[in-house]
């Protein structure tokens, strides 16, 4: 069992040896949730997190020095929602959910969804049903196995989005029309999150690239992402402790 497990560490490693589209180190603003390995997936593809309490986001904090702001499950709402709406819609920022279970006020003040129901679905099996946008166009149309145990659901997507993959529960890829916002089907579970696959983690890099936009080409990081940073990136991964936090799983 051991030795399968590692030959699939081995195997994402390998395959990120493959440059990425789009590659770009991109400066983020992290709202750490719960014991997720969304952390560990951003800097295994080489980006820069800023580790930070939402709370303390009031109506003066500066979101342009960051590419974008990533919330998780478990996340908190930023003490002025409205603020990162405006810089948002401004495009100073963009902002990519992975699930976001605990930010919801937010999700829907965005208008990524209409209502509260932002849970998880089984199996993986992601079916994309537009892969005429930029995060997807990489992707033949159907079905994809994303490799985890668990990928995000969305209830009811916003009027003013589009749903780009969904899954047998509902959409889980869902981007803004007009804002630099998204969705993202990866959510961090630990069950079998090592065993993503090469597609799904290319998915994952689209959707932060995309939310970016223009912005990641003003705000250079300090350690550009070349391909041995990201193998050593996710083999770290693999091995990363998992914090000792309250964490009810799925709910």
């Amino acid at each position: 069992m051991k030795i399968t497990k590692f030959a699939s560490m081995i195997f994402v490693s390998a395959m990120l040896l493959v440059p990425m589209q789009q590659a770009q180190a991109l400066s983020i603003l992290f709202e750490s949730g719960s014991s997720m390995d969304v952390e560990g997936r951003l800097t295994g593809l080489g980006h820069e997190l800023t580790l930070s309490d939402a709370t303390t986001w009031n109506s003066t904090f500066d979101y342009s020095i960051y590419d974008l702001v990533v919330f998780e499950y478990g996340s908190q709402d930023p003490a002025d929602i409205n603020h990162l709406v405006n810089s948002v819609s401004n495009n100073d920022v963009g902002v990519v959910f992975f699930r976001g279970y605990g930010v919801e006020s937010t999700i829907q003040a965005l208008g990524l969804a209409s209502d509260t129901l932002i849970d998880w679905q089984a199996p993986v099996d992601l079916n994309i049903i537009d892969n005429t946008h930029e995060i997807t166009s990489f992707l033949d149309s159907g079905v994809h196995d994303l490799g985890f145990s668990y990928m995000t659901e969305v209830g009811a997507p916003g009027i003013d989005t589009t749903v780009l993959g969904t899954g047998s529960s509902g959409a889980s890829l869902v981007v803004h029309n007009t804002l630099r916002a998204a969705i993202a089907p990866f959510y961090g579970h630990d069950s079998n999150y090592d065993q993503e696959t090469a597609d799904s983690i290319q998915l994952t890099e689209n959707v932060l690239q995309w939310a970016a936009g223009d912005s990641a080409a003003t705000h250079p990081v300090s350690a550009p992402a070349t391909a041995l940073l990201l193998s050593l990136g996710i083999i770290g991964l693999m091995a990363t402790r998992k914090r000792n936090i309250n964490y009810v799983k799925h709910n």
